[in-house]
């Protein structure tokens, strides 16, 4: 673990990247709410499916809830519903947005949908200024790890900044489905482009991916259409 002046560095050259402009306005967003386009694939074999999201972000507690749909086939079109709320993550998607597919919750979605809110310190830097509970340290040069302190799972994100202070890549062992268990899984998040909007500059073009043993795929290619901020 690097020391209390590292954190501090590496932190500075983070903040400066995300708020060009000064960190005054930033720090009065309470949450941000964006519209999404990309395609998602449950497998390394699955085909990619289109989709179109509305989400938003909580900036001064950890929370955050995603909602897109996609077309399911002959059957319709299915809406995928992942949030944390209040401590618990939930994944739910429904047939028509109407008819229960799957539902999934319990502490590793409560593990993985709070790794998922860390992460999103690049979809939302006000995050970094405004959430009381979250703690940054460097392990290293380059690298932040960010937890909660509300958070009885011990999940924990680490961030990588480049020289520039850019947030190239978020990882984690976050649970990941298997059939009907989870398994703890490598996983990440790169940002590929970057856009300035209201008093911050963020990710506007992400990829995720899962890195089991068999082999690493992505499963989420987006990007950020537009995004409103809410003070």
């Amino acid at each position: 673990m690097e020391s209390s002046g590292e954190t501090a560095t590496l932190l500075a050259r983070l903040r400066g990247f995300c708020f060009p402009h000064g960190e005054e306005s930033a720090r009065q967003v309470r949450a941000v709410k964006t519209t999404q386009r990309g395609e998602i694939r449950a497998s390394a074999s699955s085909k990619w499916i289109r989709f179109t999201a509305e989400e938003t972000i909580d900036a001064r507690r950890s929370g955050f809830c995603w909602e897109a749909r996609y077309q399911g086939g002959a059957m319709g079109w299915v809406k995928i519903r992942e949030s944390y709320e209040d401590g618990h993550g939930r994944l739910a998607l429904k047939l028509g947005g109407v008819i229960p597919v799957k539902t999934a919750h319990g502490p590793e979605f409560d593990k993985g949908e709070l790794q998922r809110y860390l992460a999103s310190v690049m979809l939302c830097p006000p995050i970094l200024l405004n959430n009381p509970s979250l703690e940054w340290t460097a392990i290293n040069p380059r690298t932040l790890r960010g937890r909660d302190f509300d958070d009885p799972t011990g999940a924990t994100v680490d961030m990588e900044v480049d020289r520039d202070g850019r947030p190239v890549a978020c990882r984690a062992m976050r649970p990941m489905a298997v059939g009907k268990r989870t398994v703890e899984t490598p996983w990440s998040g790169n940002c590929l482009e970057f856009r300035d909007w209201e008093g911050f500059r963020a990710a506007s073009r992400i990829e995720v991916s899962w890195e089991p043993p068999e082999g690493s795929f992505a499963y989420f290619r987006g990007e950020t259409a537009s995004c409103l901020v809410l003070t």
